[in-house]
């Protein structure tokens, strides 16, 4: 009993760091002074470096806003098609100098859903902060929240000052990021509908009201993630740039039913293109070794044993994992992994069908990578008052002489 729940543990418990099977490979991106390649399904990290020092992550900052907005939005506190008024206090004339914009005016009108995809495809600082007013009442108040928001996701090297990233106080890492991203994709999937724009118009007719003086020629403004013009499947996530921290990059991409997250970091340049060009390089290197090298392959499931199940017709359990279990593996693992089923001797019933048994466990050498839980297969229904009249004196006896006690389904389903 003691072994399948270590055994179970340990299936749960498996660390970024610890699936990071290639750690020791050559530097991948060398351009980049910090990245991180996961596998989003599995949460595999099949490529790290510098994985855990703190860097600004600049316009990477607006990830945790969006994340944010969108939990109000799933909570109906916040909807797509809400307008926003927007004030002088959160337009563009109140950003900082050298922002990347949306171009908001005071006295526009403009969208929940304008101001993300905003915010995203041309990195406003100034739909950051209005989305963060709106929301919060004031960016102190957001802030407050992107933090703690931050601490409930384990997210332990990464801490905000603003809604935008343009305060270089800002820090993440790029494992923080692949952890929080890998959780935003998960929960929100829908975000990818924002970050696979590959441009924005901006403002049009029905974001001023009537009569409004002042109005400005539409912009057009390209997406900054040129992933999606150069990389077949990619859909997101954003980019980011100021002096302290270089061109950084959240890029994903999905194939053969395989998503990928790409974290490049701290990419050094002279100018804007080159930059750019190099993280999106980089992003492209990352993808290809991962959907090359990792493809998402169902895991190998040996024939399993039945368990002995006392008060119940038949005397036995038939057991199978609750789900199918696709992990990335290269070719040298798919020969090496090993699995193993995690079974009590016995057990007691009565029990319905799909109630947890045991665990399948697969490892590769010195180390346990995933788990799934072990349900059996049909209900455990309750056997004759003289068969189980003889299930308890023959579990008396069995007491007696120091077998292992049955693991009791009856109470792990009350």
């Amino acid at each position: 009993m003691r072994s399948f729940i270590i055994f179970t543990l340990l299936g749960l418990t498996v660390s970024l760091t610890a699936q990071a099977l290639d750690s020791r490979l050559s530097d991948l991106v060398p351009m980049a002074s910090r990245a991180v390649l996961m596998d989003v399904t599995s949460g595999r990290i099949l490529y790290q470096k510098n994985a855990e020092e703190p860097l600004p992550p600049a316009s990477l900052t607006k990830l945790m806003t969006m994340h944010l907005i969108f939990e109000d939005i799933a909570s109906g506190k916040l909807s797509m098609n809400e307008v926003v008024h927007v004030t002088s206090a959160t337009d563009a004339r109140a950003m900082p100098p050298g922002s990347s914009l949306m171009f908001l005016q005071a006295g526009q009108l403009v969208t929940i859903r304008e101001l993300l995809i905003g915010l995203d495809v041309d990195s406003g600082n100034d739909a950051g902060l209005t989305l963060a007013v709106f929301d919060a009442g004031s960016q102190k108040a957001f802030v407050k929240r992107m933090n703690a928001e931050a601490a409930r996701l384990g997210l332990t090297h990464t801490v905000y000052y603003d809604s935008y990233g343009y305060d270089s106080r800002n820090r993440t890492t790029a494992g923080d990021l692949a952890k929080f991203c890998r959780y935003f994709l998960k929960v929100h999937p829908n975000v990818l509908a924002i970050t696979s724009q590959k441009e924005l118009a901006y403002p049009l007719a029905d974001n001023y009201p009537a009569g409004y003086r002042g109005i400005i020629p539409t912009i057009w403004q390209k997406n900054r993630n040129e992933l999606l013009w150069t990389y077949p499947g990619a859909d997101g996530l954003k980019t980011g740039y100021i002096d302290e921290s270089g061109y950084n990059l959240v890029g994903t991409a999905e194939r053969n039913g395989q998503r990928l997250l790409a974290i490049v970091l701290g990419v050094q340049a002279r100018t804007t293109a080159q930059g750019s060009r190099l993280r999106t390089k980089a992003g492209e290197i990352l993808l290809n070794y991962g959907f090359q090298r990792y493809p998402l392959v169902q895991l190998p499931v040996p024939l399993l044993p039945s368990v002995k199940a006392w008060y119940v017709q038949g005397h036995k359990v038939i057991v199978q994992p609750q789900k199918i279990k696709l992990y990335p593996l290269s070719a040298e693992e798919r020969a090496e992994i090993t699995v193993q089923p995690e079974l009590p001797s016995s057990v007691i019933g009565p029990f319905p069908a799909h109630t947890k048994v045991g665990t399948l466990v697969w490892s590769l050498p010195g180390k346990v990578v995933t788990s799934v839980n072990l349900v059996s297969v049909s209900s455990g229904h309750p056997g004759s008052w003289w068969q189980d009249f003889w299930d308890a004196i023959q579990l008396f006896f069995r007491g007696l002489f120091g077998h292992q006690p049955p693991l009791n389904l009856t109470s792990a389903n009350k």
